[in-house]
C-alpha cells in the first residue's frame, strides 16, 4: 500500500498489504497536522486513501466544478458532497456508526519518552475503551449531537438552523436559510467490534491532565478498519463511522510521542465487499469512510472559549473535523495551490483542500452535551471555507461564503491570537 502525506516534515509510514484487504487503490497518510502548532503527543488528523471515481460509479451524491487561482493562473477541479448549490438541491446521506472496542494490557511498555516529554511518570495499565458503555455511552451523545441534530447557530456564524455539516456548507456558500441541504442520516449502528491490543501495537496510560487514552499503532489499526469494510458489507453509499472511545493513534513502532492522531477520513475502490463484483472492470464502487475518537474532556487539557480557544479536543471535535472535511474533499483528490497555515508556517506546505487542519483544536461552544464533564457544552471544530484555499477563484463561480469571511466562525477565528487574523484574507503560498 503507497502511503500518502499532506505535509513535508512528516516521517512516512508502510501499511503492509493484507492478502484479503477489501480496498483497492488504497493509501494512508500520517501527518503532523500541518495545522495543529501544538508540540509533540498533541492533536492531529490525517487521511487514508484517495480515488477518483469514474462517471457513474457507485458512492455517495457528489458534484465537481472548476475554477481559476487568481494568484498563479492555474485551473483546479474541485469535488464535493450533495448537489451543486449554484442549482439547489437537497441531498440526505446514509451513515453507520460502527463501534470500536480496544481492550489494553500494562505489559512492560517503555513510557520513558512519554514521561520525559510531560515530566511525569507516566504508566502503561489495564484499560477497556468501550465507546457503548456509560449512560449516555459515546454512541448515544454521538448521534444526539450537532453533527446528527438540528441546532441553531448564533447569528455571527449566520444564524442557521440545521445539522452542523449542513449548516457549514449553507453559510460555505452563501446558501443560509434557503432550501439547500447536504444532511446526513444515521440509518444503524452496527454490532460492536472488539479488539485485543497487543503489547506490541498499543499502550494505555493515565495522560498528565488524568484522563486515561489508548494509543494505538497507526498502520495496524487502519489494517483493521480495512478488513471490517470488508467484511461487514457496507454499501458504497452509506458512509461508515468508526467510532472510538480515547483510542488516539500514533506512527512508529513503540513511538509513542509521535501521537496523536484523533481523526482520519479517506475513500478506496471497493472490491467486493457486497457492493459490487470484485473486477468491476474500471468502475468498482467507491467507498469513503471516516475514523473519529469520541474524546473525553481533559484528555487535551484546557478548553475554555475565552482563556483556551484553541484547546477544544472533546466530544464531537474530531468527528465535526471529518465531517466537514469529508463534504469538502469526500475522494482526498481536491488539490489546490500548496498552502501553509498563518498559525504554524513551520509544519511546511499542504496541497490538499482539508478544511479543518488549519484550525485544528479551534472550537465555537453549542449547548445541549449530555455530559457535565464537558460543562453541557459541545465543542464542535472550525473550519475553513473553500474560497480561503482556492485564493477566491470560486468567487466569479459564484461559490462565495455568505459575507465573504474565511472561516465558519470568521471574526471569531481572526480575533484569537498567535497569527489567527492571517484567516482574514486568502491563503498564502509556500
Amino acid at each position: 500500500m503507497k502511503i500518502r502525506s499532506r505535509a513535508t516534515l512528516v516521517a512516512a509510514m508502510a501499511v503492509g498489504a493484507m492478502a484479503a484487504a477489501p480496498l483497492a487503490s488504497a493509501s494512508a497518510g500520517y501527518q503532523s497536522a500541518g495545522a495543529s502548532p501544538g508540540p509533540s503527543n498533541d492533536a492531529r488528523f490525517a487521511t487514508a486513501g484517495s480515488v477518483t471515481p469514474t462517471y457513474g460509479a457507485r458512492t455517495i451524491p457528489h458534484w465537481s466544478f472548476t475554477y481559476t487561482d487568481p494568484t498563479n493562473s492555474q485551473t483546479y477541479t474541485a469535488t464535493m458532497v450533495g448537489s451543486d448549490p449554484r442549482q439547489g438541491g437537497s441531498t440526505t446521506v446514509r451513515t453507520e456508526i460502527i463501534p470500536l472496542e480496544f481492550t489494553f494490557v500494562a505489559a512492560g511498555q517503555d513510557m520513558s519518552a512519554v514521561s520525559q516529554l510531560y515530566g511525569y511518570d507516566a504508566k502503561a495499565q489495564n484499560w477497556d475503551a468501550d465507546p457503548t458503555t456509560g449512560t449516555p455511552s459515546d454512541v448515544d451523545k454521538t448521534l444526539a449531537s450537532p453533527i446528527f441534530h438540528s441546532n441553531a447557530y448564533d447569528p455571527d456564524l449566520g444564524g442557521d438552523t440545521g445539522q452542523y455539516g449542513d449548516v457549514f456548507m449553507r453559510a460555505q456558500f452563501n446558501k443560509i436559510g434557503s432550501s439547500y441541504h447536504v444532511r446526513l442520516s444515521n440509518d444503524s449502528v452496527l454490532p460492536k467490534q472488539t479488539f485485543a491490543v497487543p503489547a506490541s501495537q498499543g499502550v494505555a496510560y493515565q495522560r498528565v491532565s488524568g484522563a486515561v487514552a489508548g494509543i494505538v499503532d497507526y498502520g495496524w489499526f487502519s489494517t483493521k478498519i480495512q478488513q471490517l469494510m470488508g467484511s461487514l458489507g457496507i454499501d458504497a453509499t452509506t458512509v461508515p463511522i468508526f467510532l472510538t472511545h480515547n483510542v488516539l493513534l500514533f506512527q512508529g513502532h513503540d513511538n509513542y510521542t509521535n501521537c496523536c492522531v484523533l481523526g482520519y477520513h479517506g475513500a478506496a475502490k471497493a472490491v467486493g465487499n457486497g457492493t459490487g463484483p470484485a473486477n468491476g472492470q474500471g468502475n468498482n464502487p467507491v467507498q469513503t469512510f471516516m475514523y473519529a475518537a469520541y474524546t473525553t474532556p481533559n484528555t487535551y487539557t484546557g478548553f475554555s472559549p475565552t482563556t483556551s480557544p484553541r484547546r477544544g479536543i472533546a466530544d464531537i471535535h474530531a468527528l465535526s473535523h471529518e465531517v466537514a472535511e469529508w463534504l469538502d474533499d469526500p475522494f482526498v483528490n481536491n488539490a489546490v495551490q500548496p498552502w501553509q497555515t498563518p498559525t504554524a508556517p513551520q509544519y511546511g506546505c499542504t496541497p490538499v483542500l482539508e478544511t479543518g487542519d488549519p484550525v485544528v483544536g479551534v472550537w465555537f461552544p453549542m449547548a445541549g452535551n449530555p455530559d457535565p464533564a464537558a460543562n453541557n457544552v459541545w465543542h464542535p471544530e472550525d473550519e475553513v471555507n473553500a474560497n480561503w484555499f482556492t485564493r477566491d477563484g470560486t468567487t466569479p463561480l459564484g461559490l462565495q461564503s455568505w459575507d465573504g469571511r474565511y472561516t465558519f466562525m470568521g471574526p471569531r477565528t481572526t480575533a484569537i491570537p498567535g497569527g489567527y487574523a492571517g484567516f482574514g484574507h486568502v491563503a498564502t503560498g509556500c
